[in-house]
């Protein structure tokens, strides 16, 4: 995966570790299950080769809405903002998403109490896929970065 750095996590240390095995070039889409706090996330993404491989859902299935962002040909992430905060008895989860591109914001998905992050990527990068942990909830999240 030499092409893309990967950035965190941001979030907590339950749930299981989940990731890819193929290095991610560009992201296709984002499905995001949230309530109070993000549920779950899955994804699509296209290889150096332009094989589309899809990661997900990790997490559980609570909440109640799930959306699909769709990116077009021209479209890239260009930031992801959130937060880390408590559920019930569970410290540290993703309890909010919001996802940049360069023609939209997406979100916030859940409430948002927390620490909130931020990850810009400058010099038109942009996100490319994610890795993280998760149980019945998202509890952490990381991003692959493409630098152009």
């Amino acid at each position: 995966m030499s092409s893309v750095v990967k950035l965190g996590t941001w979030g907590g240390d339950g749930g299981i570790a989940h990731d890819i095995t193929v290095a991610p070039q560009r992201l296709e889409s984002i499905t995001i299950r949230n309530g109070k706090v993000i549920d779950s996330v899955a994804f699509s993404y296209r290889d150096k080769d332009k094989q589309l491989h899809t990661a997900g859902p990790w997490g559980g299935s609570g909440g109640t809405d799930e959306r699909t962002i769709t990116l077009d040909a021209s479209e890239y992430v260009t930031e992801v903002a959130g937060a880390v905060g408590p559920i019930g008895d569970v410290p540290h989860v993703i309890t909010a998403l919001k996802i940049v591109t360069n023609r939209a914001t997406y979100g916030p998905f859940g409430r948002g109490d927390g620490t909130p992050f931020s990850i810009p990527v400058l010099n038109n990068g942009s996100i490319v896929g994610m890795f993280g942990r998760a149980g019945g909830y998202l509890d952490a999240v990381g991003f692959y970065v493409h630098p152009f």
